[in-house]
């Protein structure tokens, strides 16, 4: 049985350890900056995002477990003046992959988002993520802007 539980402090701060250098990771390669630059980058943004850290208004941190076991993680936002709400990440452990959670995660943010007034949801994922993307197509989800870059 998939559950969705909100992080206390103790498990937000271990979510960020693991979170962020993913993170930091995947924004230096793809935007070309060097690590210490998108650490740099990463930490302001976590600043801004989450300065009541799992407390923060709007902000909605939830571990994803599977018969009490993490399986994963859910990150959103909802703002309720603009009725619209943000996936800042989903992530489920390679060891519960390819079992329905991720759709499960999805439904549920979407679920959430629509019972706290969002009319519609959006969020962002990395063109390289090829089975993300197939995942979200697949629920309904459509291109809203394209960003590219090319390295010269």
């Amino acid at each position: 049985m998939i559950t969705f539980e909100r992080m206390d402090n103790k498990q937000f701060k271990d979510y960020m350890k693991f979170m962020l250098p993913d993170y930091i990771r995947d924004t230096a390669e793809h935007y070309k900056l060097d690590t210490e630059l998108a650490t740099e980058k990463a930490e302001k943004q976590m600043e801004q995002l989450l300065p009541d850290e799992e407390k923060t208004e709007g902000q909605h941190l939830f571990q994803i477990k599977s018969d009490k076991e993490l399986a994963g993680y859910l990150w959103f936002h909802v703002s309720k003046e603009e009725k619209k709400a943000f996936l800042y990440h989903i992530f489920v452990k390679d060891a519960f992959r390819k079992q329905g959670i991720a759709q499960d995660a999805l439904h549920f943010f979407e679920n959430e988002s629509k019972d706290e007034g969002a009319d519609y949801v959006g969020l962002h994922v990395f063109g390289s993520n090829e089975q993300a993307i197939a995942l979200y197509t697949k629920l309904g989800y459509k291109q809203a802007s394209i960003s590219m870059n090319k390295v010269l």
